[in-house]
């Protein structure tokens, strides 16, 4: 179970949020009359609260905070409902009413009495001896306070809000005139007229900028944050099927790009999909975006109706500069902003300060942001914050004052200049997820009081982000790693100098991890003890779904051949650079796995055969380091998920049959410059049905090699038979895409750079060398 759900469901307990008993449904008028009653009580009982406070005392105060942002999300809610028809309560919706209704009678009264500012006079002055030491946790009736308000924002974001309380979306951010005189939208409790039902997921792509490549965890994670998350693999599967979210440019145009980090890059808004979604969540009041904003002003002045229409921008995503934007901003009660947005060179006069009911703030790649605006956010009080993303900024450091964001639960910081991991400043902190993958950091250390962190941390990700095939990105653990025995996720850490006993001891510590990736010297895989050490821990981590390998040049890594009983739920394997005499045994089998990297020296009779009958196998990466004595040929059986097979080997001898690799989309080759004969060439690729590119890689300094001349023609008529059957196939050579497959030899040199005749001389060597080092190939010569 993923940890963001563990806490979730923590608090639920801690505030009596089970699941209700089953009852008889209501007429939907009178479920939405209780809906409606159970929350004007909750109202009633903040108002009178406020009301008792003394005069000026706790202004500031976390206590005070929640009552107001409590306030809010019921009205927003209250709002919504008296636009409600009850011909339109539908099974969905009766649900949320009960959730609504249930919520709101039982568990905020006992929330807020108990949070009674009269009757425990105490409470304010512990509450502030909290932020002013670490060491001290905050109230628990304090802390149900928070989660109470921070509960009734996702009942507010209930997609059944934005899907059939139309009217009421149009006092609370749509434009008032798109209600009252049509815009285009239908009458008040009615569904939009879309092609497609959309929902809050697609809506929310626009808070990412326009262009911008992002992997699936980011955005589920954003999704959770958001507040709009429902089931997060089938929304993702669900935009890709529409062609809202698209792969990035293939990739094969980028050297550095292999298959497997698909999983950074992979994905992009289409940008048909984009301005669409940008203009209906402008009309629904779901996002508003820096060309959008002004939308919002002119139709409250239009009616005349001005703040009092509730000009509310719940989500802003601000990615680009516009002179304006300061002082539209000034025109909106952002207090009422639960989500923002900031990419870019928009201006750093974007009050942050006056943000401060945020759940979620993304800087991400905002040119403008540094240290000082990190401090300032953190003096903020932003007491509802769970998601800070700082990545790609120029942030040197993380203060301590972070320690005043009490609810944050997810930091990135990948990507900046810090140069150390204070845990220090989190102790007081529910961080759940700590990313500074892609900075200065090489050494990790553990203060001794850490508190709650220990116990909160699921996961860390250090040392380098993308491929990394050296200890030089990756980051040293102390022992003292095994206090956080709750991890769940940890990468990438440098384990080539540490001794077998912290091996073993990962293992007996670190026992729920389920994503690990570690670096492995030529020392430690001939060494007995490390070997045995890691065998140990692997079996140890039954829930491990992901391990990755980096291994020193010609490591091997044979000894993982004789694991036994593996962990059932491996989804991925990664091992670069090591090598393995052949596919382990221990593979046939694996129900779950998705993804597979390895390198084998030997041509075995079952390799092939084991990895075929992998059901769920997506990705293949293979290494051939061995010249074939025969052509490998790939049947019509197995392979029955496989999109993605790259194979690195001096010869590619494959042989594609009839109905292979079914669901193939993507092939690439890399291959060096050994003696070859016409038979021993690539062939049958005109048979993989759902092809639809083909990636080649080789030295540009054999370009001239007849071996290299053999293979790429046989690869470009194959392609054309393709095209002929008019199938619509994509060649690339060395990340170069290849407009007519048809295309002679010479033509494809002069587009790599490599000279055209043995008399090339130095100016040709000279160019070579150039190009070489533009596409950054890494190929073994042989």
């Amino acid at each position: 179970m993923d940890s963001e759900e563990e806490l979730c469901m923590d608090s639920e307990e801690e505030l009596g949020m089970g699941e209700a008993d089953t009852v008889a449904p209501a007429a939907p008028e009178r479920q939405i009359e209780e809906a409606i009653g159970s929350l004007e009580s909750g109202l009633a009982r903040c108002s009178k609260m406020k009301e008792a406070a003394r005069p000026g005392r706790g202004t500031g105060d976390l206590e005070r905070r929640c009552l107001d942002f409590l306030e809010e999300e019921l009205r927003y809610i209250v709002a919504g409902l008296r636009a409600l028809s009850p011909q339109h309560v539908d099974e969905e919706m009766t649900g949320w009413l009960q959730d609504l209704t249930d919520v709101a009678s039982d568990l905020l009264p006992r929330v807020i009495d108990q949070a009674d500012l009269q009757r425990d006079n105490t409470l304010l002055r512990r509450a502030a001896r909290f932020f002013r030491c670490s060491s001290h946790r905050y109230p628990y009736d304090l802390y149900k306070l928070l989660i109470a308000a921070i509960s009734f924002y996702v009942l507010a974001e209930h997609p059944c809000r934005y899907r059939h309380l139309l009217q009421a979306t149009s006092r609370h951010g749509l434009p008032p005139q798109a209600a009252e005189e049509g815009g285009g939208l239908l009458p008040m409790g009615t569904s939009y007229d879309f092609p497609y039902e959309i929902d809050l997921p697609e809506l929310s792509m626009i808070m990412f900028p326009y262009g911008y490549m992002f992997e699936e965890d980011q955005l589920v994670m954003k999704w959770w944050y958001e507040g709009s998350l429902l089931l997060p693999g089938s929304d993702f599967s669900r935009l890709v099927s529409r062609n809202v979210i698209t792969h990035a440019a293939p990739n094969s145009r980028r050297r550095t790009n292999r298959p497997d980090e698909a999983e950074t890059w992979q994905w992009n808004v289409h940008p048909i999909q984009y301005q669409f979604l940008a203009s209906k969540s402008a009309e629904m009041g779901f996002v508003f975006t820096s060309a959008t904003l002004n939308l919002l002003l002119a139709a409250g002045s239009s009616t005349g109706h001005g703040n009092e229409a509730g000009q509310i921008a719940r989500r802003l995503a601000l990615h680009h500069d516009d002179p304006n934007i300061p002082s539209l901003l000034q025109e909106i009660d952002l207090s009422q902003t639960r989500s923002l947005a900031v990419s870019g060179a928009v201006s750093i006069e974007v009050p942050l300060d006056k943000f401060v009911n945020l759940l979620v703030l993304d800087v991400e790649g905002w040119e403008n942001f540094g240290d000082e605006d990190l401090l300032r956010i953190c003096r903020s009080k932003m007491f509802f914050l769970e998601y800070l993303s700082i990545r790609n900024t120029r942030v040197s450091k993380l203060p301590p004052e972070i320690n005043e964001l009490c609810r944050l639960q997810s930091l990135d910081a990948s990507k900046t200049q810090v140069t150390e991991i204070p845990f220090g400043v989190f102790v007081a902190t529910r961080l759940n997820r700590l990313d500074l993958r892609g900075t200065p950091i090489r050494q990790l250390t553990v203060p001794k009081q850490i508190l709650r962190l220990q116990d909160s941390l699921r996961r860390l990700l250090i040392g380098g982000e993308g491929m990394i095939y050296s200890a030089e990105t990756a980051t040293r653990l102390p022992h003292d790693i095994r206090r956080f025995s709750k991890l769940l996720t940890l990468a990438t850490v440098d384990l080539s100098e540490q001794p077998a006993s912290f091996v073993k001891a990962l293992g007996d510590h670190l026992v729920w991890l389920e994503v690990l990736a570690i670096t492995w010297s030529f020392h430690q895989s001939s060494d007995r003890d490390y070997c045995e050490a890691l065998l140990s821990s692997i079996k140890r981590w039954s829930w491990l779904q992901s391990l990755t390998i980096h291994c020193g040049l010609g490591c091997s890594m044979e000894f993982l051949g004789s694991l036994s009983d593996p962990p059932v739920f491996f989804d991925k394997f990664k091992v670069t650079l090591g090598r393995f005499v052949g596919v382990p045994q221990w593979f046939h089998g694996l129900r779950y796995l998705s993804f597979m990297q390895i390198i084998v020296c030997k041509q075995g009779a079952r390799d092939l055969e084991i990895l075929r009958d992998l059901p769920k196998l997506k990705c293949l990466i293979l290494g051939l380091d061995f010249i074939p004595r025969e052509a490998i040929v790939i049947g019509n059986e197995g392979f029955p998920e496989l999109q993605r097979f790259s194979i690195d080997c001096p010869v590619p001898w494959l042989t594609f049959e009839s109905r292979a690799m079914p669901k193939l989309t993507y092939l690439q080759l890399e291959f060096h410059a050994c003696p070859t004969s016409p038979i021993s060439v690539p062939s049958g690729i005109k048979n993989l049905s759902s092809l639809t590119e083909v990636a080649l890689w080789y030295n540009v300094r054999y370009a001239n090699s007849s071996s290299v001349k053999m293979t790429v023609e046989a690869v470009r008529e194959e392609v054309a038979n393709r095209r002929n059957m008019t199938q619509m196939i994509s060649l690339f050579i060395n990340g170069i895409e290849q407009d007519d497959a048809q295309e002679v030899d010479e033509e494809t040199e002069s587009t790599t750079g490599a000279p055209s005749g043995p008399d090339a001389g130095a100016e040709g060597e000279a160019v070579v060398e150039k190009t070489t080092a533009v596409v950054d190939t890494e190929i073994t010569e042989a």
